[in-house]
């Protein structure tokens, strides 16, 4: 199912340069559409939520990782990087720009659309790639750096997010994770822990809101 939503354009400037996404105009407004455009029968589906349009929005903690990223090109640049979940997509935008190999994934059907549209936007060459990285066995290969903002938003998802981004991490790689502050972060890194992580937390300042951004790496013994 592919629905048209109102879409408005923002502008970010990070490491010098100007990245211009294309997002939905307003959450409430596309979640109607999307309603409107459904069948009593795809409504009562359980996996109807999976289609709510939640990535077109630029969310705090993308752009606190984007940030994050810019003020560390060091750590990412010529490193093979995954993005889970990327939505819109601007933490791999940047990070391309800055030199690291990007693969930037989502589960959603319409995101590579927006996703490639915001790569003309900015100029930055990016690959895509269609992943539901929770249940999807497609083997992506190995990365130095797995990254993924604002993915903790359900109770199952502390523990089975250490592992999927444990999953596709080279050895000696790093994890970078942002988060806005949700109920289930810690959960998420004593789980990180109890696999053998030990964490760095970066607060990275988003208009008002603090986001934390965690650089986790695998202890040494």
């Amino acid at each position: 199912m592919k629905v048209q939503y109102p879409t408005i354009i923002c502008q970010r400037t990070l490491a010098g340069k100007l990245f211009v996404l294309e997002t939905i105009r307003d959450l409430d407004e596309a979640i109607d559409l999307l309603c409107d455009s459904m069948s009593d029968g795809q409504k009562s589906d359980p996996f109807a939520e999976d289609l709510c349009p939640y990535f077109g929005i630029l969310w705090p903690a993308a752009e606190g990782l984007a940030i994050y990223l810019a003020d560390h090109a060091q750590l990412i640049k010529k490193r093979k990087i995954l993005e889970l979940g990327c939505g819109l997509g601007l933490p791999s935008i940047v990070a391309s720009h800055l030199g690291a190999e990007v693969l930037a994934t989502d589960f959603h059907p319409q995101v590579q659309e927006y996703f490639l549209r915001n790569c003309r936007h900015s100029v930055v060459d990016c690959h895509y790639q269609r992943l539901n990285w929770r249940q999807d066995k497609t083997d992506v290969g190995q990365y130095d750096i797995v990254m993924g903002s604002d993915v903790l938003y359900e109770s199952k998802h502390p523990r089975e997010v250490a592992l999927g981004l444990i999953r596709f991490l080279k050895p000696q790689g790093k994890i970078l994770l942002s988060d806005p502050g949700r109920a289930y972060l810690q959960t998420f890194i004593h789980a990180m822990n109890q696999e053998g992580y030990k964490e760095e937390l970066i607060p990275v300042k988003v208009v008002s809101k603090d986001i934390f951004v965690f650089l986790f790496e695998k202890a040494t013994e």
